[in-house]
């Protein structure tokens, strides 16, 4: 659907004739747009109106031809069409009593509106035909009550001509729905992911009302703990009152329906915008891409007021939407694209220095957000903030990693990017592993020896694949006493020594006493 000014696509108005009704052929020319809002403007049926409201294309009419009016030489077949009740549910079944009597009607064109809300049904005689609309897009609530147009039409209150070319202005309410997510704070597997859903009140045409307004958040499976954090408009919460959280309180809850007493106050919030806000726990990694759409069930009725206590409460579940019998195959509600996250996992292998193929258990470490995430090369050992809490950490902060007998650790799901906020869609994230405790008998490093830099890949890693290796070093102890030749040499050396100075001693001695 395409929807554009209307001002862009203004078309030249339709020159009136005089005078008698001729066999000329005419048109239907049908002109689609949006409800108005704070304006009034008028549809002059020669064209020549400026409607402000926005277009809406692929939206596709049903013209029928009333049969048995001879609109071009009978007088009297003209009286009573100023009264037609044109039914609302119109096929090809259907009669149209004028003046007490029935006439059947004959298909003559399907027409979809396209390049700025215009479809013309062209080629058509002089003859009384009802206008049906037939197919809308997802995001239209409401269709277009059928019509009664003449070709030629009487445009008595405008040109006072006779138009054979006939522009009508038939009008739709329209509610669509966006996703979006919030940017992740917490980065480890277990945090919570928040996603406002964004919904239109429509405006709707005078004496229309809304038969239900419910907003659905279709989570993946990988998300659970579902809450509805809040309901908003304009920045206002609303009143609790007016709506119902689905399936029941403590259960996941993925769906807000409006009560009837919502529906009335959101008859005087049109134009405005629900905003829904979810959470939900991440709780698996999987093959990485977290994917999540948003769902806006709504329609109108004409004829009932949603105070009025026979109007149905909203379904508590999107598979019990009431059925609408004047419309047993309501187009397919509008839902949002994919929004996404990311999210990979980190496997870590602790070594021994000196036999890089040795694993050392009992090794531990914590990760940390890198100060540059989004860095082209992840080599920078600069961190920022506390210690990441990751699902299946330990210590009291929850951060902790140890390693196992194979010297390895799996940190099991570390937030990526997503597809809202920047880096959007990034393929890796930069991270900083330290250790913080070595094995037994082995240094722990300190400053930015004992960190690592590393990059973060989406997707779940192969159990046998470890993304980094980091090796320890033995303690050091005192020296130990020596042995050998070289030893043995020192030893007799000093033994020489020690024989040579007592015959000194001797010989000293022996010279005193001469």
């Amino acid at each position: 659907m395409r929807r554009l000014l209307a001002a862009a696509t203004a078309s030249a108005a339709t020159a009136p004739v005089f005078g008698n009704i001729t066999d000329t052929q005419g048109s239907i020319i049908i002109h689609k747009h949006e409800h108005q809002t704070t304006t009034n403007e008028t549809a002059k049926p020669d064209g020549s109106s400026d409607i402000s409201t926005d277009t809406i294309d692929g939206v596709t009419f049903t013209v029928y031809k009333v049969n048995d009016l001879d609109l071009l030489n009978t007088a009297t077949d003209w009286n009573g069409l100023d009264a037609v009740k044109v039914p609302a549910v119109v096929t090809p079944n259907t009669t149209i009593s004028i003046n007490g009597t029935d006439h059947t009607l004959t298909k003559v064109a399907d027409v979809t509106t396209q390049s700025g809300g215009i479809a013309k049904a062209e080629g058509l005689d002089v003859a009384a035909y009802v206008v049906v609309e037939t197919k809308r897009p997802s995001n239209v609530v409401d269709s277009a009550q059928p019509f009664l147009v003449t070709i030629p039409f009487p445009d008595n209150a405008n040109t006072k001509g006779w138009l054979y070319d006939v522009n009508v202005y038939p009008k739709n309410g329209v509610a669509g729905i966006t996703k979006s997510v919030d940017s992740q704070t917490d980065l480890g597997l277990g945090a919570t992911a928040t996603y406002p859903v964004t919904g239109d009140v429509p405006v709707l045409a005078d004496g229309s009302y809304l038969k239900y307004y419910i907003i659905k958040d279709n989570f993946d499976s990988r998300l659970t703990n579902h809450k509805v954090a809040s309901v908003q408009v304009d920045g206002v919460d609303v009143n609790p009152d007016y709506y119902v959280k689905s399936p029941t309180p403590g259960t996941d809850e993925t769906t807000v329906g409006f009560t009837k007493a919502g529906l009335a106050w959101l008859q005087t919030q049109q134009g405005k915008k629900v905003v829904v806000t979810y959470t939900a726990t991440v709780n698996a990694v999987g093959d990485g891409t977290i994917k999540n759409t948003a769902t806006l069930y709504t329609d109108t009725d004409t004829t009932s007021d949603p105070t009025n206590p026979n109007t149905p409460e909203p379904p508590t579940t999107p598979g019990d939407i009431p059925p609408d019998p004047s419309n047993p195959n309501p187009p397919t509600p509008p839902t949002t694209p994919d929004v996404e996250q990311k999210w990979g996992d980190l496997i870590i292998k602790k070594v021994d220095d000196g036999n890089g193929s040795a694993p050392l258990t009992g090794a531990e470490f914590k990760v940390y957000e890198s100060a540059d995430p989004y860095a082209a090369s992840c080599t920078s050992k600069a961190t920022t903030g506390d210690p990441i809490k990751v699902q299946g950490g330990t210590g009291a902060d929850g951060a902790t990693f140890t390693t196992g007998t194979d010297g390895k650790v799996t940190i099991p799901g570390l937030f990526v990017s997503d597809s809202v906020n920047a880096t959007i869609n990034a393929e890796q994230r930069c991270y900083v592993v330290v250790e913080t405790k070595a094995p037994t008998g082995y240094v722990l490093p300190s400053g930015d020896a004992a960190k690592t830099a590393v990059a973060v890949k989406y997707g779940q890693t192969a159990t046998s694949t470890v993304d980094t290796t980091v090796s320890n070093t033995k303690q050091a102890i005192p020296g130990l006493p020596l042995t050998g030749s070289q030893a043995m040499i020192v030893v007799v050396a000093a033994g020489v020594l020690l024989v040579g100075g007592s015959i000194s001693l001797v010989i000293a001695n022996r010279r005193r006493r001469a």
